[in-house]
């Protein structure tokens, strides 16, 4: 008999222990077993008393015997209960709260998860373990092909880290905004306006991609061009696989080959993308394909429209072939790793590059110097300095009357209370501050320090 104590997932458990006793031609008549939900602070002290450990586990299980079947009755008389003549295998204790978090962890349900776990309880009351590696081999086979039968099949879930690479105003923000479905990185016409490395994060029942937007390829000219150097080329560091787009508007450049080059002799898994095809001829796409056939190291070549979400379908299901890992790094709800605070200062950034055009170069900085969240009210008070390289700028930046600076704080406000659902009182400052991009003290301020 299968005794539950417990006030969750009795169905699930009850399903996964007859199924396990099914596997050996076990009557759940013939065999008594107590399955136990569990808080985290009693698994901890069970673990305490009975193992020496100060630590909350998944399972425990306290078997009576040590012996697989089959079990003659007549040589465990000491185990058989007096009430049902039936076996007393032991008992089993399940933290359902651990089991949320690996289910969420492993991208599984929470159902399989909890299956799992009786199903590992169970094989180990009835004389299972997994000291060494043949013994965690077969017990681990046992496991899945019951679950199996439960139709609790592991998802093939995939997962891993992907670096968006290329040269400057290629589209790597418009793409990671894209396949997120989220606003993560600004966008602009200016090039080089992405600096920091920033996670973009793409989820669906299979899978989970951490897109880096890295800073676009370049010469740098300054300590700020240094830092987006480095950080565009550490991104590679870990990455499972690394999209290199390609402006198809500028064509095939020797800069390209030679990015394209390096990541393919470093050994990292790489697929080309060719962007911008809604602005280009079939037969300047089609020449742009050709040459990249002189690089068949590249796992895939895919022409896309990030603005258009043409084809990314495609580009996303050929990165989903080069993930490696089963790992669910970050919630499902979270699609970027950066603080609203940070994101505040993009968004800011964003809209001064926008509305400005071509009046004011690319030495706009932008530093929140106040971000407040008024809990009860859902509002959140934020100031921000906007920062120029030029005296010259801040009238520009301030616009007649301040006509400038009120349309920037407008879009950018709108922006923001969309992002945070919160209603957002912005208020904005023009600093001027002389060759701030080669200032260390000054780029360490604003958050591009190689620590970050």
């Amino acid at each position: 008999m299968i005794k539950f104590y417990g006030t969750e997932h009795k169905e699930t458990i009850e399903k996964a222990a007859l199924k396990t006793l099914e596997h050996f031609e076990l009557s759940p008549k013939d065999i008594d077993v107590e399955i136990n939900t569990a808080s985290q602070e009693l698994m901890q002290e069970l673990n305490k008393n009975h193992r020496n450990i100060d630590s909350v586990t998944d399972v425990l299980s306290f078997a009576n015997i040590d012996k697989k079947p089959p079990y003659p009755k007549e040589k465990f008389v000491g185990f058989i209960n007096p009430t049902d003549n039936s076996l007393m295998l032991g008992e089993i204790f399940i933290c359902v709260e651990k089991a949320k978090e690996q289910a969420e962890e492993y991208g599984h349900s929470l159902e399989r998860e909890i299956g799992f776990l009786v199903c590992h309880g169970m094989l180990h009351l009835l004389g299972y373990s997994h000291d060494t590696p043949e013994e965690e081999e077969d017990m681990n086979t046992l496991q899945e092909k019951i679950l199996d039968e439960l139709n609790m099949k592991r998802t093939n879930f995939k997962s891993g880290f992907v670096a968006i690479m290329g040269r400057p105003n290629a589209g790597k923000s418009t793409l990671v905004n894209t396949l997120v479905g989220e606003k993560v990185s600004i966008v602009s016409w200016k090039p080089q306006t992405t600096r920091n490395r920033i996670l973009g994060i793409y989820n669906d029942s299979a899978s989970q991609i951490v897109f880096i937007d890295t800073p676009g390829l370049h010469s740098p000219r300054n300590r700020l061009g240094k830092y987006m150097m480095r950080s565009a080329l550490d991104a590679t560091e870990g990455a499972d696989a690394v999209v290199y787009i390609i402006d198809g508007e500028k064509g095939f450049l020797d800069s390209d080959k030679r990015n394209l080059k390096s990541n393919l002799e470093k050994g990292f898994s790489t697929i080309a993308a060719v962007n911008k095809i809604d602005h280009i001829t079939k037969e300047k796409v089609f020449e742009i394909l050709t040459m990249l056939k002189d690089f068949p190291l590249l796992k895939a070549i895919v022409p896309i429209s990030a603005l258009k979400a043409k084809n990314t379908q495609a580009l996303l299901d050929e990165i989903k072939r080069l993930l490696t890992d089963n790992t669910k790094y970050y919630p499902e709800d979270m699609y970027t790793d950066k603080s609203l605070r940070f994101m505040a200062a993009e968004i800011i950034r964003e809209k001064t590059l926008r509305l400005l055009d071509q009046e004011i170069p690319y030495g706009i900085g932008v530093e929140v110097t106040t971000f407040t969240e008024r809990q009860k009210k859902d509002m959140i008070d934020i100031e921000a300095d906007i920062i120029c390289e030029k005296a010259s700028h801040k009238p520009i930046i301030l616009g007649k009357g301040g006509s400038m600076i009120k349309k920037i704080g407008m879009y950018a406000r709108q922006d923001l209370e969309e992002l945070t659902q919160k209603k957002v009182f912005l208020t904005l400052f023009v600093k001027v501050e002389e060759d701030w991009r080669s200032d260390e003290n000054m780029l360490r301020d604003l958050g591009y320090h190689s620590k970050n």
